[in-house]
């Protein structure tokens, strides 16, 4: 059994430390609010609203508006249709996507070629080679080929990623059905 006194004290320090607490002033609050957010940050989190939705949310989708037929040497492949451009990231004139945070993103396009073509194609970041896509329309397969694939890049503010002709070998996509698509995670 607890003697008396000492259940006593024990409520005593309870109403005190309740009472220390509970005078914590607004300002107090903010204060120590505005530390923690400080060092989230600085962990890499970044600010949601109440409601959890990203205020500045990075993500587009595009496709392209004609035949995409005998494009250069690693030319530009644009997609110039764009479906969705949330942070204007995308210029569907020169179908090159800009960082405008550093952060990670994650991109997929899909290629759709004909019977005994092929649209042979690959990614790149600032220039330099992250990886292939080859859609091969086999001769003699009277059906449509596709191929899509997908990168997870590493990217700095103003990093800037599109989709290539691999070598000469971007002979003939499908207009609509190809497309490109991308989003910050």
């Amino acid at each position: 059994m607890v003697p008396i006194v000492m259940l006593r004290a024990t409520l005593v320090l309870m109403v005190m430390l309740t009472e220390l607490y509970a005078k914590e002033s607004t300002q107090d609050f903010i204060s120590k609010y505005n530390k923690y957010n400080t060092v989230c940050r600085g962990m890499g989190y970044e600010r949601k609203s109440c409601k959890g939705r990203f205020h500045g949310a990075i993500a587009f989708h595009a496709r392209t508006s004609s035949v995409l037929q005998n494009l250069g040497s690693y030319a530009a492949v644009v997609f110039g249709k764009v479906t969705l451009n949330s942070g204007s990231a995308y210029n569907g004139k020169t179908g090159i996507f800009t960082a405008p945070t550093d952060g990670i993103y994650s991109f997929t396009w899909t290629i759709l070629t004909t019977d005994g073509s092929y649209f042979n194609t690959e990614i790149v970041i600032n220039g330099n080679l992250v990886g292939y896509n080859y859609a091969d329309g086999k001769t003699g397969s009277s059906h449509h080929e596709s191929s899509s694939a997908t990168a997870v890049i590493r990217m700095k503010k103003k990093d800037r990623v599109w989709i290539r002709t691999h070598d000469k070998e971007g002979k003939y996509a499908y207009p609509i059905w190809s497309s490109f698509s991308g989003f910050q995670l």
